[in-house]
């Protein structure tokens, strides 16, 4: 094998191949990539992760077509040392891959064995936008579960509804809806979903967020992957087992009772004052009641609390007093970009939904359980 590549094209496909590079590979060729020169181009291939596998392709000038897997790891710290837009030459020949650049060569030995194939990807349901795609999966991400005995709420589920491609998850005591408009590839394709580890998948959302145009592939049988893919990326995930997971629109209230528009860095400010003075285990109380400021209070009657009032730009219905724990709430304000933040509640037991006031049904949709108020709660005075 041997080919010409610019020094920069190869640092920027192995940053997105590398770190897919697992850390506790199963066998020696696991901790591999695989290089691949074919046509017009360079094809780098991580698939050691039976979780996950990347395809990066860049432009070469191929002088002779083949294959070889060098180790991982080493290829990805020596990119980082490349001079930046100059030609690279790599050769492949006699068990070792020698990369010449300028007065400077390095030879690099391959990895024996055989390389974990890249898995087949699944039909295609559409496209969608790299941009949006990326922010609502960091957006979702938030509500990711964290406890590994309950794996697939570690995960987002990834659904096709329609034309849109909706993303959700939830962790027990929270929960978050985002939708995408998607552009399908079949009008009649039924609608499916899977659940993609959320590490995972922010991750590789990270890398698609100034992409114009992203394809989705949705598994449609049983080992089928779950695949994101631009024309010089393809990331295949292998989703999580999802036969139990929660109907999670279920969980959202039809009816509010009281709905309050509060600026949000404002409520930011107090609940991150109540966490300072309290702690974040403390729950903070609000009180809502139209015609008066909203209540914040934080901490214990009997030791350090703190009282905060926000002038609503809304509030209506009817009065309702609720305690949520800081640290979610935090969470959910932290995850919107808008100005204000729209709270409605049901009653002091019943999840309290934020979003933007006035955003469409696809935007970011965040259900805070509340916890059980103790009687040494402070109270309003």
């Amino acid at each position: 094998m041997k080919l010409t590549v610019t020094t920069e094209t190869l640092t920027d496909a192995l940053r997105l191949a590398g770190r897919r590079i697992p850390a506790r590979p199963t066998e020696p060729t696991a901790a591999g990539l695989q290089l691949t020169a074919d046509g017009q181009q360079l094809n780098l291939t991580t698939s050691g992760d039976p979780t996950l596998a990347v395809r990066t392709a860049v432009p070469a000038t191929v002088h002779v077509a083949g294959t070889a897997v060098l180790p991982g790891r080493m290829l990805t710290a020596i990119a980082r040392t490349l001079p930046t837009k100059a030609p690279a030459d790599i050769t492949v020949e006699n068990g070792f891959a020698h990369l010449s650049f300028g007065a400077s060569s390095i030879a690099v030995p391959l990895l024996d064995g055989d390389y974990p194939a890249m898995p087949d990807l699944p039909r295609t349901v559409g496209t969608v936008s790299g941009r949006e795609f990326a922010a609502a999966v960091n957006q979702v991400a938030v509500t990711v579960g964290t406890d590994d005995t309950l794996p697939m709420l570690t995960g987002i589920r990834v659904e096709l509804a329609g034309h849109e491609l909706r993303l959700s998850s939830t962790d027990r005591h929270r929960t978050s809806f985002r939708s995408i408009p998607i552009e399908r590839t079949a009008r009649r394709a039924p609608s499916q979903f899977c659940v993609v580890p959320g590490k995972a998948l922010r991750a590789t959302a990270a890398d698609l967020r100034h992409t114009e145009t992203v394809t989705i592939g949705l598994p449609a049988a049983e080992g089928q992957r779950f695949s994101v893919s631009t024309p010089g990326l393809t990331v295949a995930h292998t989703p999580l087992e999802a036969t139990h997971y929660p109907d999670l629109g279920k969980l959202t209230p039809n009816t509010f009772t009281t709905t309050a528009v509060l600026d949000r860095m404002a409520l930011v400010e107090v609940v991150r004052r109540a966490v300072a003075v309290a702690g974040d285990y403390v729950p903070v109380c609000l009180t809502l009641q139209p015609g008066a400021p909203v209540v914040v209070a934080g901490g214990s009657r009997y030791e350090a609390r703190t009282r905060d009032e926000l002038d609503a730009r809304l509030l209506k219905g009817a009065p309702i007093r609720l305690a949520l724990s800081p640290t979610y709430l935090l969470g959910g304000l932290r995850a919107f970009k808008s100005r204000t933040v729209q709270l409605s509640l049901t009653a002091p037991d019943r999840p309290a939904l934020l979003h933007a006031p006035g955003s469409d049904r696809g935007a970011l949709r965040y259900l805070l359980m509340p916890v059980r108020q103790h009687s040494d709660a402070p109270t309003p005075n």
